[in-house]
């Protein structure tokens, strides 16, 4: 029971961290909207952001490090079961966010170098 609540408080830290970090930051904005800001940005403007989506990128990494943590702690027998399960889940989806991120960050960093 301690484990399990051990592993929830460490999610909504890193939760409340990363929310903290990423204020104008979208991993579900349309790709061609992130294109069209994108250009009409100032070359501090896109600094900034790609700041914010580097440090987003950075805390969501954190927090795959605080789960896979949780996730050794699973004796081998029991890695199969629903605990190790809801884990693994939790790192795909984290996983599949970073790659958002990843995107459009691509897209401020190719706008920046065309300027």
């Amino acid at each position: 029971m301690k484990r399990i609540v051990g592993v929830f408080v460490a999610i909504a830290l890193v939760c409340v961290m990363a929310s903290g970090c990423s204020s104008q930051v979208s991993e579900n904005k349309p790709i061609s909207q992130i294109i069209n800001e994108a250009q009409t940005m100032s070359v501090e403007q896109l600094q900034a952001t790609i700041a914010k989506y580097q440090k987003a990128i950075e805390s969501k990494q954190a927090e795959i490090d605080a789960i896979r943590k949780q996730l050794q702690k699973i004796p081998l027998a029991q890695m199969m079961g629903e605990e190790a399960k809801k884990l693994k889940a939790e790192i795909e989806n984290i996983n599949g966010s970073i790659k958002a991120l990843s995107e459009r960050l691509n897209v401020y960093t190719q706008q920046l170098n065309k300027k």
